[in-house]
């Protein structure tokens, strides 16, 4: 049956990535919690704030990636079906190469960032030696790390994600028990990146052993080394490169702006905003990885009117996730930020709420659309777009991180630390602005509906379950505050539970609903 049918093979093996996906993302966020209360109670606000930042601003050296990381993803799957090893190996070899170069830039950056820390940055100036020395090590070891990034790119080429996923799921554990250990010992931050680099660097490594066992024709050698092809490589790479470069700017400039114009110290409440977002993203967005392949296969069969219709179920869809996710996260915020990290910092509230905003409107209105238009040859207006909102993001953060106090003062309103605020705020205007103006008009033109309809079948329904949902959350929040984080999971389960009964009933068509209970009797029918 496997061998006469190849697409169930296929089946197969997506289901086998997306399971191992969930089980790492599930795993990932349950070791971030208690990593995040370890760290965040057992450093100082300062070393916090320091160690958060470390992680933004080497987050930029994925700008050195330019693109090549999609493009060696994308030629390992050319490669295992065309057999083509020699030139396979070519380009393996030219990217890895570059790679090293870009380390030594890495490694140049950080002597540079070293001599002007106490410049660049505000901190306590007895910490300036303590951590000079924890840049260093963190900077250098991310510069031997980052040439062998990349098989993990490799892995997914060859559609062994769920490998990635074991490997990276183990070291992962070891990097959390070894975090633990250095923070008990108490060697802090010094102990910590050594900790993170020896992790990165043995899971690297254990790919890179994989690999060769899995692909024994794959060699990296520096006679290899041909500049002739980095520009075929890059004329594929760029547009790529560009959104991944918007995308930091976005995702992590908003510590440095904080660190650089407020103070480190700031850094530590607004990271644990935005780490309560990126836990949100991920949980609500691991079905987006299907729509890739699959919008690619029917744009390339010409069947345009089949991606419109995956837009609007897939945008439905998303919506009806995020929305189920986000009630509990904004109503409960006080009391599961109180109890996890004893942190009742109002500033640090309003930017968890206003973060996890951002990333509901762009999870329901924009990111099954930008899937889409991607794999539809739109990856030109789109790079452009997100270049616009990036840099509308880093201009309105600035401005508005000295600037909100002055207007809170003008409103009457009182908030220590308001700072934060504003650069929360600044992130979500452009979030706001391009899916209302961009992304939703674009999407109803390729689908070729208006937007009245748009909303009427992928957004209106899902918007009145969602208020009806908010407002049950809202009433046993304040009918019985939560004291303990017991408390707070049954109140979630119970609005989650409330919110999926309105769904049923009134979300879905007859057609869904006789599809869900019929899987249902199946499976009761089996156990």
């Amino acid at each position: 049956m496997t061998a006469s049918n190849p697409q169930l093979g296929l089946r197969k093996r997506m289901m086998i990535n997306t399971l191992s996906n969930y089980g790492k993302m599930i795993l990932g966020i349950g070791i971030t919690i208690f990593m995040t209360r370890i760290l965040f109670l057992g450093l100082s606000r300062e070393e916090y704030g320091f160690w958060a930042l470390l992680w933004s601003i080497f987050g930029y050296s994925l700008l050195l990636d330019f693109g090549f990381g999609a493009s060696i993803q994308k030629y390992t799957s050319e490669t295992i079906v065309s057999q083509n090893w020699e030139k396979y190996n070519r380009i393996v070899s030219t990217v890895f190469f570059n790679y090293a170069i870009f380390g030594l830039l890495i490694v140049a950056a950080t002597v540079v960032l070293n001599i002007n820390l106490h410049r660049l940055f505000s901190f306590d100036a007895a910490n300036t030696e303590y951590f000079r020395k924890v840049l260093l090590i963190f900077g250098i070891g991310s510069a031997i790390t980052f040439p062998f990034g990349f098989f993990t790119e490799i892995l997914r080429g060859m559609q062994k994600m769920h490998a990635r996923n074991v490997v990276q799921t183990t070291f992962m554990i070891i990097n959390f028990v070894g975090m633990a250990l250095m923070i008990r010992l108490k060697w802090n931050l010094t102990g910590m990146a050594f900790v993170a680099i020896g992790v990165n660097l043995s899971a690297c490594f254990t790919m890179m052993y994989i690999v060769h066992r899995m692909l024994p024709e794959f060699h990296i050698r520096l006679r290899f080394y041909d500049r002739s092809l980095l520009r075929s490589v890059m004329g594929f790479s760029l547009y790529a490169y560009l959104i991944t470069f918007t995308n930091i700017i976005i995702l992590k400039t908003d510590q440095l702006v904080i660190s650089v114009f407020g103070s480190v110290a700031l850094v530590a409440v607004y990271q644990i905003s935005v780490r309560l977002a990126d836990t949100y993203q991920k949980f609500s967005a691991q079905f987006l990885d299907n729509l890739g392949p699959v919008s690619a296969t029917l744009f390339a069969a010409g069947n345009k009117n089949k991606m419109a219709e995956i837009m609007l179920q897939s945008n439905r869809l998303m919506g009806i996730i995020s929305t189920m996710m986000v009630i509990p996260l904004i109503v409960f915020v006080k009391p599961l930020l109180n109890i996890w990290l004893n942190l009742n910092d109002r500033a640090g509230m309003i930017c968890a709420v206003i973060l996890l905003i951002s990333m509901y409107i762009l999870l329901f209105f924009r990111s099954s659309s930008v899937y889409i238009l991607l794999m539809a040859n739109e990856q030109k207006i789109l790079a452009r777009i997100a270049l616009i909102e990036a840099v509308a993001n880093l201009g309105l953060s600035i401005f508005l991180i000295f600037n909100i106090e002055s207007i809170f003062q003008y409103l009457g309103i009182n908030i220590p630390n308001s700072a934060i605020i504003g650069v929360s705020i600044g992130t979500i205007i452009p979030n706001v602005l391009f899916a209302i103006f961009f992304n939703v008009p674009k999407a109803c033109r390729f689908a070729n509906i208006t937007i009245a309809q748009y909303f009427k079948t992928a957004v209106l329904r899902t918007l009145v379950i969602g208020a009806a949902s908010f407002g049950f959350a809202w009433l046993i929040y304040h009918f019985a505050y939560p004291q303990r984080l017991l408390t707070v999971l049954i109140y979630t389960i119970m609005t989650g539970v409330f919110y999926l009964i309105l769904t049923y009933f009134l979300g879905l068509e007859g057609w869904e609903q006789k599809q869900i209970t019929g899987f249902i009797r199946v499976r009761l029918h089996k156990t």
